[in-house]
């Protein structure tokens, strides 16, 4: 079947490539110059060609092309972002390995706001935001430590969502796409200027589809018995729509002022199982003020759980309350004993302000950029039961100053510094400088940089309360009574070590240019340092007294027995910081514009580390689990797109994606060749490691008229067996058909 598909897919290129090149033959050669796409990402507009950092771009004829809704897709197209399916909807991304089910090392950005939930988990929003796939203009991918530049958290990589100007996309769309496991999309966007001053659009979306069937396994009664989860809701849904007024108040000086919101239904994959997210919810106002000189952005955003919950838990307390004995209860009242036990409720909010300065001083060859921004994170704002302590206990604030300097050198070098000092009230004063020399080329350039970052503990690390057994381990620590201390002895009461920021030094070198006509050649290695990982929950024996000074209460199960004044028996979950890391790769791309209407791509990554100080749980032994890269050694995509065939309205494009094997742990979530098809509680059933696939990908895009345009796609196409994450199924054929109607 193997040999079979790769002839096809072959045989397949021969053909586009020969068609195109009949098509072709009497247009211009392609000329020598890249395309100059603009990018926002690194505190000032710029040239791609110019950029001081390795930076791709997802531009507006490639989301144009894309039938579905879900641009993540796209990234999977990307060098040096580690891209993951765990469903028909479920989409995450990494870069530089260390991942896990829950990594908040990705900043996402859109339109200047961070874009991360206000939610405790401080996860990105990936598919669950409110901006709709018509309405981006582009989608900027800056890998490696940016801190220096946006702070904290931007600790691998910025995702940078730019979308479209009312006033430069004028008009009204409508798009209905829909493919294999009902899979269904229904957007509309209206942009209309009104006069010189003002302009305004609207947005929105419907999607909805179906998972991939897949039962996991969760632990129940003593000793531990494997059963499937209950009741498994594997529908998705999303509504989601934004709203924008512009106002020029002359023709340098504009506002913006935005909203939007989005509400969700899906499964999500975490370190201890699957969560049935009913309700997920975000919203935001914004406004942006932007002149020649200054930028200045104010916005809030909110976050709501809903009515979600945990699988494990809901299908544990239902087990537990559909036994025969005292605690039994008929079917209907388990089910609702079960949601209500296992669910989490979550109000939260996040202010954030920042001004920005810049001016270029073009005789001294120096362009200055400072700025200042305000964070405030009030998690929780209603009662709930994912963090400790009562509405309004919690309250954080960072504050954050940068100044960066470009100074020209003779006349093809630049210096590149930036200095970030952030002041979080939880942590010690935090520095993150970059600096990098940039030779510029006739068309690219060749840069040599050095750059440290931080990736903060979520609010939940520092401050969760969930089933009163897991708990956060920030601020001032954990304070609790070990077993086999005296209960009423304050001296017995021991302090857990709280978390730290985790930490990446990191040098880079790159390339991007041109070596030869029609060839583009874009190269990056590095070498980092990493420390101060952050662990999944782990057990401590001993009950727990305070949370960072805020009392809690211990679950009676994990509570354990005084005997004799005397504790025993007792545990809670928490987390820590431990290892070192030394983390390195090669990212390599290359565009062979055959003709031009015919480019191919190919793209690589390899990435490697090795670990040190890394035994976690202090047993005295480094697991595999403690020095798991998580990421595949070697990662490529091919992709084959021809344009301009059957008098300029039908592009098309063939692609092939390779993911080496490789092994992952994230808490109990494990897939490993070392117990591959085994079950060792508390971990979930182990399926074998991830990756070792390579998949074949179609498209097409056909122009019926200057107003309607239809799309397919597919991914998969001959349905290799693909899981990309633990506690997920195999991802098989996806396909997906759209129309879009403009004026």
């Amino acid at each position: 079947m193997k040999i079979s598909a790769v002839f096809f897919f072959v045989s397949f290129l021969s053909t586009l490539f020969i068609t195109a090149q009949n098509e072709d033959q009497d247009k211009e050669v392609l000329s020598d110059t890249l395309p100059e796409v603009m990018v926002m990402s690194l505190l000032r507009p710029q040239k791609i060609t110019r950029a001081p950092a390795s930076v791709q771009v997802l531009t507006k004829n490639d989301l144009d092309r894309f039938a579905g809704s879900n641009t993540g897709e796209l990234i999977a197209r990307l060098q040096g972002v580690e891209f993951t399916r765990y469903g028909v909807d479920g989409i995450t991304f990494n870069a530089r390995g260390l991942n896990s089910a829950f990594n908040n090392k990705i900043l996402q950005i859109v339109d200047g706001r961070i874009s991360t939930a206000a939610l405790s988990g401080g996860l990105p929003v990936f598919n669950n935001g409110s901006t709709i796939k018509d309405d981006i203009q582009q989608i900027e991918v800056v890998v490696g430590p940016q801190s220096a530049l946006f702070g904290p958290n931007a600790h691998n990589g910025v995702f940078n969502t730019i979308t479209k100007d009312a006033r430069l996309y004028p008009g009204t769309s409508v798009s209905l796409s829909a493919g294999n496991q009902y899979q269904f999309s229904g957007r509309f966007r209206h942009a209309q200027k009104i006069d010189d001053r003002w302009a305004w659009k609207v947005t929105g979306e419907y999607a909805s589809g179906r998972e991939f069937q897949f039962i996991d396994s969760v632990y129940v009664g003593n000793p531990s018995e494997a059963i499937p989860e209950h009741n498994v809701d594997f529908d998705f849904k999303h509504f989601r729509g934004e709203a924008h007024l512009y106002y020029n108040f002359n023709p340098e000086a504009e506002i913006v002022i935005s909203g939007g919101a989005s509400n969700n239904d899906f499964l999500q994959v975490t370190t201890s199982g699957r969560n049935q997210m009913r309700g997920l919810g975000y919203s935001f106002l914004q406004a942006r003020y932007k002149s020649p000189h200054f930028y200045a952005n104010i916005y809030n955003t909110w976050g709501t759980l809903g009515d979600s919950y945990t699988i494990a838990g809901y299908t544990q307390i239902f087990w537990m309350r559909s036994q025969p004995g005292a605690l039994y209860l008929p079917p209907e009242e388990a089910e609702q004993a079960a949601l209500n036990g296992a669910g989490f409720e979550e109000k939260s909010r996040r202010f954030n302000a920042d001004l920005q300065y810049h001016k270029n001083f073009e005789e001294a060859g120096l362009f200055l950029v400072a700025g200042l921004d305000f964070e405030n994170s009030r998690p929780n704002t209603t009662d709930g039961t994912t963090l400790v302590g009562e509405a309004g206990d919690i309250s954080i604030s960072q504050i954050g100053a940068v100044l960066q300097l470009e100074k020209k050198l003779l006349e093809e070098f630049r210096l590149i510094g930036a200095l970030r000092y952030d002041h979080n009230d939880n942590f010690d004063d935090l520095f993150a400088p970059k600096f990098t020399l940039v030779k510029d080329l006739d068309m690219g350039n060749i840069r040599l940089g050095w750059a440290k970052a931080y990736a903060l503990p979520s609010i939940q690390n520092q401050y969760a309360s969930i089933r009163d057994f897991f708990f956060g381990n920030g601020g001032e620590g954990i304070n609790y009574i070990p077993n086999n201390a005296l209960v009423s002895d304050p001296g017995a009461i021991l302090t857990t070590n709280p978390l730290k920021p985790e930490e990446v030094n990191t040098w880079e070198i790159g390339y991007k240019g041109q070596p030869i006509q029609k060839v583009w050649i874009d190269a990056n290695a590095f070498y980092g340092s990493s420390k101060n990982f952050i662990t999944p929950a782990m057990p401590v024996g001993g009950r727990a007294i305070s949370v960072n000074e805020i009392e809690v209460e211990h679950n009676p199960v994990f509570a354990g027995t005084v005997s004799n004044d005397t504790l025993r028996g007792a545990s809670f979950f928490t987390f820590f910081n431990y290892g070192k890391a030394q983390v390195y790769g090669l990212d390599l791309g290359i565009s062979y514009y055959i003709t031009p209407s015919v480019n191919l791509a190919l793209k690589y990554s390899w990435l490697n580390a090795e670990f040190e100080e890394n035994d976690a749980n202090k047993d005295g032994q480094i697991s595999d689990n403690e020095k798991s890269l998580n990421a595949p050694n070697h990662r490529g995509v091919a992709q084959l797109t021809v344009e301009d065939l059957l008098k300029e309205r039908l592009s098309l494009s063939l692609g092939a994606r390779m993911v080496q094997e490789y092994d992952f742990y994230s808490g109990n979530q494990v897939g490993s060749s070392i117990g591959a098809g085994t079950r060792t509680p508390p971990n979930n059933f182990n399926y074998g490691p991830l990756g070792g696939f390579t998949t074949f990908n179609f498209g097409a895009e056909y122009l019926y008229s200057k107003n309607v345009v239809f799309n397919f796609n597919m991914t998969n196409i001959f349905n290799t067996r693909q899981i990309e994450f633990v506690g997920s199924p195999s991802i098989g054929r996806l396909a997906m058909a759209s129309i879009k109607i403009s004026n």
